[in-house]
């Protein structure tokens, strides 16, 4: 092996132009907006303001549904993107969040935030349906024999979108 082969294989040219483009993590930076947000949203639950822009948060029947939103991005607490809790224990929940994001606890989800690299929480598929919900076939394939899927030589190129308004108007043609 010569030395331009050794020095071909210490180059990454792949995965290091994103790590090197990267701006370093400031955590008290990164935590600004998360806090102000709680803030925001502590102020428009105490005063009653149901209709404040940007809203995190909804109440329905004495539950309040919580949203989060950091830079314009839906930030997961818990695993899952809306989480309810009580009306009455909201303000509570907003204090100890806060708490818990000043202590540096979120820091590690604020940091992987938008790097492609933090926790995402995808729910099961239900049993016996592909991720169209229109079932596996006897034959094991995800689809059956005459679905777009397997027909249209085209499938593959389409957006997800397209993929959908096929997949629902072989549904309703086969009524699944």
């Amino acid at each position: 092996m010569g030395i331009k082969d050794t020095l071909f294989g210490l180059i990454d040219n792949i995965s290091l132009p994103e790590v090197f483009s990267r701006k370093p993590h400031d955590p008290a930076a990164a935590r600004k907006p998360l806090l102000k947000g709680i803030e925001n949203a502590k102020r428009q639950f105490e005063n009653g303001q149901t209709k404040a822009p940007n809203r995190w948060w909804k109440v329905s029947n004495g539950v309040v549904a919580l949203t989060v939103k950091v830079s314009g991005d839906t930030f997961d607490i818990n695993g899952v993107a809306t989480n309810h809790m009580p009306q009455e224990r909201f303000p509570e929940f907003l204090d100890k969040f806060k708490s818990a994001v000043e202590a540096g606890e979120f820091d590690d989800e604020l940091a992987n935030k938008g790097n492609g690299s933090a926790t995402v929480h995808i729910p099961k598929a239900r049993k016996g349906t592909g991720s169209l919900g229109v079932g596996k076939a006897s034959s094991g394939k995800k689809y059956p024999d005459d679905h777009p899927a397997n027909t249209d030589p085209q499938w593959s190129s389409y957006g997800q979108g397209e993929k959908i308004k096929l997949a629902n108007a072989y549904r309703k043609a086969h009524a699944l």
